[in-house]
């Protein structure tokens, strides 16, 4: 039985996504997908993302498979029914499940998307009994992003001198949340310094972003004309305003931090943080749910009390990660604070030997290629094609004139 299998992905064509014009990394590792598997190149308008797993709206593809897997009558079987025919030997013995735990995702980002967060285990349990078909999974999401390109996000409340800064300089949040609730921050922000962030400094924090959301959702908000682009905020909000005119996401740089990260840099997002990526091209890994409470630059639904009521308020300068060595040499591994998912970015000059790991693996190819080994099985891989790895599988890899440039996802074997 083979040991690797070639996988093909599926395409997103969401609105914040890179146009077709702009040949965006998304429609070059999908056309290198489609090629490997026969087909067509692809001829979307636009290209955001391209998930690589078994979730369930867009499961990967097993691409000349061997054998047709039990019940199927096709040689290109889904990578769900591939290990679910054999959850041991595809996903390891920590697997409980025959599910890849995690989804693995390449962006392409044109346009800010939406400011969201998404909910620990147990409110996502809740939110799923409640209300079903907008919260469609029991399972919290956490999730990862690494930096291909330079890339541009919003994560988190700002320390609270920056934030009191923030507000000190736009009047807008003064007029519409009241006198008491602003007041509440500058207490804090005296009482603290700016320095200590205490539970009284979380609830003032709280009080005024839940003052905020309810008045501008009733109608109540605004952004004054700037004369001037000043600060790198003004800059940002005036982009947002031209994006999503009238939105209250438009002023979330206020609240918000905003980084800029360079290729290899990463940020983990927890459960109850918001976020928003703003622009640049991404690998993006993450717990296989589907769980978002939106909060602006949307004109999806957004659940006010319940994004409110869930939030940390934990205000931060916010973690930049590059990884750490992984043992191997020329690869780094990104590991978060959950079981869920780790990445490992490998980018070999040298023939090398990748030691066996109790999970099952997703690999995808980001820049050159060579040929993957295992024992007496040998695939050829080149840019943009994408293998599954039965776990407890050693590899050789032999690198290509260009080298050799991957990225794998598995599950957080650190955490055994």
């Amino acid at each position: 039985m083979s040991r690797i299998k070639r996988i093909r992905g599926a395409v997103q064509d969401y609105a914040w996504g890179k146009m077709s014009s702009e040949n965006p990394l998304v429609k070059r590792i999908y056309d290198s997908q489609c090629a490997a598997s026969s087909l067509p190149p692809s001829d979307l308008e636009k290209y955001a993302e391209i998930w690589l797993g078994t979730h369930p709206n867009a499961p990967s593809i097993l691409i000349d498979s061997d054998s047709p897997t039990e019940g199927s009558t096709s040689n290109s079987t889904s990578l769900n029914d591939y290990i679910t025919s054999s959850p041991t030997s595809t996903l390891g013995t920590h697997s409980s499940t025959s599910n890849i735990p995690y989804l693995l995702k390449i962006l392409s980002i044109n346009k800010v998307l939406s400011i969201q967060s998404h909910p620990d285990s147990t409110l996502a349990a809740q939110l799923h009994a409640s209300n079903p078909d907008v919260y469609k999974t029991p399972c919290h999401k956490p999730e990862m992003a690494i930096a291909l390109t330079d890339f541009k996000a919003m994560i988190g409340f700002r320390p609270l001198s920056l934030l009191w800064s923030n507000l000190q300089s736009y009047s807008e949040v003064e007029s519409l949340v009241g006198e008491s609730v602003y007041n509440g921050v500058k207490d804090a922000f005296e009482r603290t310094g700016g320095m200590d962030f205490d539970n009284g400094s979380k609830g003032a924090v709280k009080e005024l972003f839940t003052a905020f959301m309810r008045k501008y959702d009733e109608g109540g908000g605004g952004v004054k004309t700037l004369e001037e682009i000043k600060s790198p905020t003004d800059e940002i909000i005036l982009k947002f305003n031209e994006m999503f005119p009238g939105d209250c996401g438009v002023l979330s740089p206020i609240f918000l931090n905003v980084i800029d990260c360079t290729p290899g840099q990463s940020i983990f997002v927890s459960s109850n943080t918001p976020h928003a990526y703003i622009s640049g091209e991404i690998v993006e890994c993450m717990a296989r749910s589907d769980n978002v409470i939106r909060c602006g630059l949307t004109p999806k639904f957004k659940d006010v009390e319940v994004l409110c009521g869930s939030l940390s308020y934990d205000c931060f300068e916010p973690v930049v990660s590059g990884g750490v060595e992984s043992g191997t040499k020329g690869e780094r591994v990104y590991r978060p604070p959950v079981e869920d998912f780790e990445v490992r970015v490998a980018d070999f000059k040298e023939d090398t030997v990748v030691e066996e790991v109790d999970a099952g693996v997703i690999l995808l190819c980001l820049e050159g290629g060579g040929v993957v080994k295992s024992g007496e099985e040998k695939v050829d891989i080149k840019f943009g094609e994408a293998l599954f790895i039965n776990a407890g599988t050693k590899l050789e890899v032999e690198v290509g004139e260009q080298g050799c440039k991957f990225v794998r996802a598995l599950r957080n074997v650190g955490s055994d």
